[in-house]
This record gives C-alpha cells, structure tokens and sequence, in this order.
C-alpha cells in the first residue's frame, strides 16, 4: 500500500476489452471455414436470438468470428451434433469435443499454440493433410509470436478424424497424433 501511494503515472493498454467489454478475432492463420467451425464447435458459448454469442468472453469470440463467416453455431450443431468432450483444464491448457459426422466422427482441440503443437503430427495445407515438419512448427510458432508481439491473444485448433466413436474421452487418449488446423488471434 505505501508503494501504491507513491504512485505517478498508471499506464493502460485499451484494446477493446476495456471499453467494450468484449473480445474480437481480428487475425487468423490457416483455412478460414475449417478454423471457424473448430472454433465454434469446441466451444462452450452459443449464439442468442440476436445473434450474438453469450459466454465466457473468449469462447463468445470465437462464436462470433464463425458467425461471421457465415457459419451460425446452432447450423454446425444441428450437422455436427457434439457426442463427447475433454472439458477445458488450465493444467493442460486445452479443451477437445468429439462431434458425429456422416456415420464417422471429428475430434476438435482448442488452446495454447505450445500445447496443441506438441500434440500434432499432422497440418492442413491447401486441403491436404501432411506430415508435421520441424520447419512448418517454427512457422506456426513464428506466426504465434507475431500475433502475440501485437498484444493478442492466440489460441490454437487441431482436429482428429476417427471412423468409430472414441471408447475413451480421457485428454491422454484424445489429444494425440492432431492435425494442426491454424491460429486465431484475439
């Protein structure tokens, strides 16, 4: 308290959560319809009657940057229906959702770019997945920082394809062997 008392000059950094109390995607890497249904669908916020997503402040981000795209989470839902999940945990710094598709299921991981990176084998690129290279994890690394030197926050997505349900929702089963899907910065 007497340090505070002593205090001159108080700095803060506006960057719209302050003034508006909301978070907003305003840079991505990767393919843009795949990124925002990752996004969306691993995500515990939903859309209101106005369109607006309500929730953790995050999460409503990435609602609405699928919105955005013209990708409604209720539509995702309703063709992608969520089967399972490996809740978020601050521990792992991660969450993943299991979501039925055409008789096979897809596996979506949201968070930390370290974290998720550490878990994919795989990256999509231009439609095709290929093999995690030393070189393209030291891009996606640079692009993390980038996004992180221009003060966002950045969350990373991965996905899974599985022909048969998951018999296990445990994280150590679930987020391995990812294929690296892009970054989002908020």
């Amino acid at each position: 308290m007497e340090t505070l008392g002593c205090t001159q000059v108080i700095c803060s950094d506006k960057t719209g959560t302050l003034t508006q109390n909301k978070m907003t995607v305003v840079e991505h890497v990767g393919n843009t319809e795949i990124l925002a249904t990752a996004m969306a669908l691993c995500s515990d916020a939903n859309l209101n009657e106005e369109g607006q997503a309500e929730g953790e402040p995050t999460e409503a981000a990435l609602v609405n940057f699928a919105a955005k795209e013209g990708l409604k989470k209720g539509d995702l839902e309703s063709a992608t229906p969520r089967v399972d999940e490996a809740p978020f945990d601050s521990s792992r710094k991660m969450m993943s959702t299991v979501h039925a598709v055409n008789g096979a299921f897809v596996q979506y991981t949201k968070g930390a770019p370290d974290e998720i990176l550490k878990r994919c084998a795989f990256y999509e690129e231009n439609g095709q997945v290929l093999p995690m290279t030393d070189e393209k994890r030291a891009e996606i690394l640079k692009a993390n920082k980038e996004m992180a030197d221009k003060a966002l926050r950045v969350l990373a997505a991965a996905k899974r394809d599985w022909n048969e349900r998951p018999t296990d929702n445990t994280p150590d089963f679930l987020e391995q062997q990812l294929v690296f899907i892009g970054l989002t910065g908020m």
